[in-house]
């Protein structure tokens, strides 16, 4: 261990040697890492965000239970208790006709402006119903719908559930593509760095004659993919930050409704760039060990 960090300035030296002499290979090793890791860079915003779209949605998810107008104070006080018994039934809120008529005259005063409180007021009691999970919310809404006194329990229908899953789907769908591509840019920096490999093969074979062991020979070459993940890095992590946050500026920090928030660009984005960092420096190092390691196997 001594003997590493003794060395140390040598080996980064001579990595930066090696990327100044062979700067061909180093280009397009850095072009291949910055490319993929603009693809995830895309592809972690979107799964982020749709993460945040379904957590948006299922937040809002409310069960609007209308109640047989026949009942009077007393036997909603008793149906709401029975309501609360229903499995996966998180809270029940009561909101009586002339409050739901106040909230409709607020959003479309025009509409329903001619209506009035009291005996002439044509809308019903409700209960807003909250579930444990989202999963939950179909099995209440069937209960709901057996029990005597309650005319109808709505959530949004099948339509909301199918959005819900597409997304889950989406986002399921963006991490395996993450993880995809991130194996790509192992194999593609593998490769180059392979062939930067059998240029050098004199200066390896050099200094295996004059005793260097396979770890000495090795570092030079695994600093030097670090360097070039870093380096290809930089581009991904200029786009990423301040691409996204002209798009969060350009939206008002919101997709098509308030519906679909976006996240933040900070701490968001920020993230992303210090993960698309920490991936191309480790992708580099990897890529650079493997084909260092199997070329040295070879030639032993």
């Amino acid at each position: 261990m001594i003997s590493f960090f003794r060395n140390l300035p040598f080996h980064i030296k001579s990595a930066g040697q090696g990327l100044v002499r062979h700067s061909s290979t180093a280009f397009s090793a850095i072009s291949a890492v910055s490319m993929t890791l603009v693809l995830i860079a895309l592809f972690m915003l979107l799964t982020g965000n749709i993460s945040n779209f379904t957590k948006n949605i299922e937040s809002d998810f409310r069960i609007h239970v209308s109640i047989d107008a026949v009942l009077d104070e007393a036997a909603i006080a008793e149906l709401q208790a029975q309501v609360e018994l229903i499995a996966g039934v998180k809270t029940v809120t009561f909101s009586d006709k002339d409050q739901e008529l106040a909230k409709l005259k607020e959003e479309n005063n025009e509409i329903f402006g001619m209506y009035e409180e009291g005996e002439a007021n044509p809308m019903r009691n409700i209960f807003i119903i909250e579930t444990n999970t989202p999963e939950d919310i179909e099995a209440v809404s069937a209960a709901l719908n057996e029990m005597d006194g309650i005319t109808k329990a709505e959530y949004g229908g099948d339509g909301v559930s199918v959005m819900i899953r597409f997304f889950e789907a989406l986002r399921s769908g963006g991490f395996i593509f993450v993880a995809a591509l991130s194996l790509l840019a192992l194999f593609l920096i593998s490769n180059t760095i392979k062939m930067t490999i059998y240029a050098r093969n004199n200066e390896i074979g050099i200094m295996r004659n004059v005793g260097a062991t396979n770890w000495f020979i090795r570092i030079p070459f695994v600093i030097e993919g670090v360097l070039i993940g870093w380096i290809g890095s930089l581009v991904p992590v200029a786009l990423t930050y301040f691409g996204y946050a002209y798009l969060y500026e350009t939206l008002d920090g919101q997709f098509l409704s308030s519906m679909f928030v976006l996240k933040q660009v900070n701490p968001f984005a920020a993230q992303i760039c210090v993960i698309l960092t920490v991936c191309g420096m480790a992708v580099g190092m990897m890529g650079s060990f493997m084909a260092v390691s199997k070329y040295l196997r070879w030639k032993r």
